[in-house]
Order: structure tokens, then sequence, then C-alpha cells
């Protein structure tokens, strides 16, 4: 029910999407949705908090593993893309329709999302502190241009689940861990770069 209502939001928008449209789209009567939420509020809150419960407790488990660094960015850009190709219309609700939620229900989804926030810059942190991350980076900014970058995937032209998680992911982990330039051949005095 979730998933369809999910889908439907993504497709319609939320003040667009009726609960009509998610009986019709599940073949079932309203009543029957109403029966597990009594609005369209309650299930785009149900929605966001699930992927963001989900988003946290898998990050989490990466950043207490015993790993290097750069593996649990690695896959941390993972854990966060794989809900972005495998469950896009959860994941969209909560980017681009919670802010359609009253705010003292939004409140906590937000805090969750903080606290997100705030573990993937304790990781970046952990890096500098170790010297495997350049010190003079600043975490917060880094944070959001990582989150960023994985978030635009939500909003692809061509679905990136075409191209696949594995792809996606290596190209983004070696891009945030490697930058553009790391590796490229020196071009003699700069010919040759747009």
């Amino acid at each position: 029910m979730l998933k369809t209502a999910a889908g439907v939001f993504a497709e319609r928008g939320f003040h667009g999407a009726s609960m009509r449209d998610i009986a019709a789209r599940l073949g079932v009567r309203q009543a029957a949705i109403y029966y597990y939420f009594p609005s369209k509020t309650a299930i785009l809150e149900a929605i966001c908090r699930e992927g963001i419960t989900a988003f946290v407790e898998r990050l989490g488990a990466i950043y207490a593993a015993p790993l290097p660094i750069e593996e649990k960015l690695t896959r941390a850009i993972r854990a966060h893309l794989e809900p972005l190709l495998e469950q896009r219309f959860y994941v969209h609700a909560f980017l681009y329709q919670r802010r359609e939620l009253p705010k003292s229900v939004r409140r906590p989804l937000d805090a969750q999302a903080h606290a997100y926030e705030a573990l993937w810059r304790t990781m970046i942190e952990e890096g500098q502190r170790g010297g495997e991350i350049a010190r003079d980076l600043d975490p917060q900014m880094a944070t959001l241009a990582i989150l960023g970058m994985c978030n635009t995937v939500a909003r692809w032209s061509r679905p990136a689940a075409e191209f696949g998680l594995e792809r996606v992911a290596g190209e983004f982990a070696r891009l945030v861990a490697h930058g553009l330039f790391d590796g490229a051949p020196a071009r003699a005095h700069g010919r040759g770069r747009a």
C-alpha cells in the first residue's frame, strides 16, 4: 500500500493525488485504505518515516564497522544510492514531498534527516583526523555535496536503474574519493582542459 501510494505521490504530487487514486491503483475500495490510514497525510508520514529510518540504520552500521574510511565512504554512498534506485518513490516522497506535512509531523522526520547528515559529517571528520581526507575540506559542505550528488539520481531523466546500482555507486564513490583529475595525465601548460 505504501509503495503504491508513494508511486501515486511521485506521479501526481501530494496535492494532486487522492485517496481514490491510490485505491484505484491498488484495485480496492477507498474504505480499505481508510482502515489502515485515516488520511493522505498519514500515508505520506509513514512513507517518509520508513524511508529515513532505513537510511539512518544502514549508515550507522557502516560507520560502526572496523573499516578504513575510504571503504566506509564507498559503502555509505552505495547504501544511500540503493533505495534511490530500488525504492525511488519512497525517497522521492521524503526528499520532495515531506514539506507538505504539518510541522508537528515533519519535525521528527527533519531531526532524523539532520542526524543522518551529522553521521556523514562525523565520518568525514574521522577521515580528516586520520589524515586520509584533506584537513582543509569543510566537512559540512562535503556532506551536503555528496548527498546532493546522490539525491539527484531520483530526478534523472534516464532512470538510474538502467545503469545499475554497482556502476552508479562505483562511479560516485570514485568521484568522491579521487576527484575528476586524480590519475589523469597532466597536460602541458593546461592545454586540453575546458
